[in-house]
């Protein structure tokens, strides 16, 4: 999250007067440990960027405990920051402080700013599919959401909890996950059902899911990013390749069931050749068709391609990829492919 937001708010504030960061589980802003909490990482993300940011960044943390509250305050008031920055401390839970928020956003018929709300909740309750719905309705808005599977899956048989789970799921169709007795199935249904409400309910163009195993390679939860901006997209990916290895946690792209890809130092390049060529064999395809399946269809960045995949095929005996038109041809340098270059899988 640090490392997207410290590409998102310069980049959004140069294009947006203001922009808006909502942490709805703020927690009191520190672990136990002292290491820094969410909205500290989100306000120093900001304050610390090396580049300075002109406009306006309004950070607005919510948390239903008080005792929690008292103490996010005390730990955000410690931390300097220009006139620009603006906080709003929220006491009160996620659904409902943010319903209300949007409620009188409506009533004044007023847009919301382009916003990165976070949605890290502790269990599962208080987190609707219809308030993300509602997020994502605006323009230029995204979404990181904790999908606390491990308390999810415990507690899906629960007599109390089947109002809380057609909230979460914004339909009853997670019902059919309690007769799915092997794990895996079981996981891979009620993540790939979230994903499908995400997409087809709140209508946002890109979704991806990333799982985070403990060292006992048990999934501990799922982080879902949603956003209609490709520029998005590529940056959240930026971020996730760059994940540190030696935290304890492997952390891989789950969004195909049969495709996870572990991130790690080096990419997969041979998966990544494999879904080209299949994707794309016997084609003539411009270089940023290939570059948008890239980004958008596979778990892999637009840098991992070009160099480590496209070339040795050009390069390849027999050929394996012919460049058909490419901008200043008799400049271009063999296994480089500017834009505007077309080039056929053979």
């Amino acid at each position: 999250m640090r490392r997207y937001l410290q590409a998102w708010f310069p980049i959004l504030t140069s294009w947006n007067g203001r922009v808006v960061y909502i942490d709805g589980f703020s927690g009191p802003g520190v672990y136990e440990g002292g290491q820094d909490g969410s909205p500290i990482i989100a306000l120093k993300a900001a304050v610390e960027h090396s580049a300075r940011i002109a406009g306006e960044i309004q950070f607005v943390f919510i948390e239903a405990d008080k005792d929690r509250f008292e103490v996010l305050k005390q730990r955000v008031g410690e931390v300097e920051r220009p006139a620009n920055f603006k906080i709003a401390f929220e006491l009160g839970k996620f659904d409902e402080t943010m319903t209300s928020l949007l409620d009188d956003l409506e009533r004044e018929r007023a847009n919301l700013a382009p916003t990165f709300a976070f949605v890290d909740p502790f269990g599962f309750s208080h987190t609707p599919i219809s308030l993300i719905e509602r997020i994502m309705g605006y323009p230029r808005c995204e979404v990181l959401i904790t999908f606390m599977y491990e308390e999810i899956n415990r507690f899906l048989a629960h007599p109390e909890q089947p109002e809380n789970y057609d909230q979460l799921f914004g339909t009853d169709e997670w019902r059919r996950a309690l007769e799915i007795e092997v794990p895996k199935g079981r996981k891979v249904f009620l993540r790939d059902l979230y994903q499908r409400q995400l997409r087809g309910r709140c209508r946002i163009e890109h979704v991806r899911s990333f799982e985070m195993l403990n060292e006992g390679k048990r999934t501990d939860y799922f982080l879902f990013f949603g956003t209609n901006s490709t520029a998005g997209l590529k940056k959240m990916k930026e971020a996730m390749w760059k994940v540190d290895e030696t935290a304890g946690l492997q952390f891989s792209d789950a969004t195909d069931p049969n495709q996870e890809v572990l991130f790690a130092r080096e990419p997969q390049f041979a998966d990544l050749k494999r879904r080209l060529v299949e994707r794309f064999r016997g084609r003539q395809v411009a270089i940023s068709e290939v570059e948008n399946f890239v980004v958008c269809e596979t778990p892999y960045r637009e840098t991992h391609f070009k160099r480590q995949i496209l070339k040795p095929m050009e390069e390849a005996e027999p050929s394996e990829l012919e460049v058909v038109t490419s901008p200043g041809e008799r400049r271009r340098r063999r296994g480089t492919y500017p834009d505007g270059t077309v080039v056929r899988f053979v």
